[in-house]
């Protein structure tokens, strides 16, 4: 088959979604050589990153085609402006559009929904991703466009808000990257030293922004009486939770995005990792702290139960109390939780992500779907 796939969101380094389309390409390519892929982005300044990316395997092994649009510019007009997207991008047999993009074509498409907390929590999200989101959801409803999602949660959130009929979502776990492992206890000492950290932290990892909770965490640990070290850009808004203190507290450090080199060992020191989010449509942190060999404490709605399975402890993400007692029970049942979760991290893998996506798009082109 001729396979083109939007891999614009892959720039953004540190998110989810670009972990995901740079994890789920690399292992398309890899596993799957027969087919012949072409990776298309927007890039301006990013055009360095993008023919980057293209000179190393496996992303070599595809033709790259890139718009003189950052992404951002690139998806506004290729969602508004009623041109055939193959009339700029080329024909493919499968198109898998991005996380941004739901262009007009002709084509047999499919794209992957992250989640849906534009919806769910649209006092959350930026105002300019909303309007994308609500736009594109809305196009991919009234369309034909085949639906990947990360989660069951996602699919079940598809159904009951937009009315897409089952048969047109798949649900495709993610995996995780084998590169994500125990730390060993010299690794973990030089983190420690390098971000200047104590013996013992509570460990969080993502974007900071509303929806991940940060205050009503920080508020927890405060209670279990353990310093809070935060990795991840710096996404937008401060608390918006009200009754809470603001993120910006004593006994919280902010470490900013940290290569993945010093974030295994980070996730390896670390006493806890919690991650009582308001809403994830998967949680790749959750699955990257049990690899690391890292107890966990998560919220008990959204994917998250999906993701954290038996070896997280769940918890109401809106009650301090439960997110502290949580941060407890995690640590006095370490080990435990440890093993349990060495055992469910194997079943996310990327190579099965890949055998199971391109199985929807053989059935798309096929037209049995």
């Amino acid at each position: 088959m001729k396979i083109g796939i939007d891999i614009s969101q892959m720039c953004y380094e540190g998110t989810g979604v670009a972990r995901y389309t740079r994890e789920l390409t690399g292992a398309l390519l890899k596993e799957h050589p027969n087919h012949v892929f072409t990776l298309l982005a927007g890039a301006w300044r990013q055009k360095e990153f993008f023919t980057q990316i293209h000179s190393q395997q496996p992303w070599s092994t595809a033709k790259l085609r890139l718009y003189g649009l950052p992404p951002k510019l690139a998806g506004l007009v290729l969602n508004t402006v009623p041109v055939p997207f193959e009339w700029i991008g080329g024909r493919y047999d499968v198109f898998h559009a991005s996380d941004w993009v739901q262009p007009i074509t002709s084509m047999k498409t499919v794209t992957t929904v992250h989640d849906l907390v534009f919806r769910k929590y649209p006092e959350t999200v930026d105002l300019l991703i909303r309007k994308v989101q609500e736009f594109r959801l809305s196009r991919i409803a009234k369309g034909s466009v085949h639906v990947i999602v990360d989660s069951m949660s996602t699919k079940n959130d598809l159904k009951k808000i937009y009315a897409i009929d089952d048969e047109r979502i798949d649900v495709i776990y993610p995996g995780i990257n084998s590169t994500w492992k125990p730390a060993t206890k010299k690794e973990i000492e030089r983190v420690k030293t390098k971000y200047t950290l104590p013996d013992q932290y509570i460990l969080s990892v993502g974007t900071q922004e509303p929806r991940k909770n940060i205050a009503r965490l920080a508020a927890a640990a405060e209670k279990v009486g353990l310093p809070l070290v935060l990795v991840g850009h710096y996404g937008w808004g401060d608390s918006l939770t009200p009754g809470v203190k603001s993120a910006h507290t004593p006994g919280m450090l902010s470490l900013g995005h940290v290569p993945d080199a010093d974030l295994s060992a980070l996730y390896t020191g670390a006493a806890v990792f919690a991650y009582p989010s308001l809403y994830e449509g998967f949680g790749f942190p959750v699955l990257e702290a049990k690899a690391c060999g890292t107890p966990v404490v998560t919220s008990n709605v959204s994917s998250l139960p999906e993701v954290g399975g038996e070896s997280a402890v769940l918890v109401s993400p809106t009650d301090v109390d439960a997110i502290a007692a949580g941060i407890q029970h995690a640590m006095q049942e370490r080990e435990k939780r440890i093993d349990r979760g060495f055992t469910e991290v194997k079943s996310f893998t990327w190579n099965s992500a890949a055998k199971a996506t391109l199985e929807v798009y053989e059935k798309i082109s096929k037209g049995y779907i």
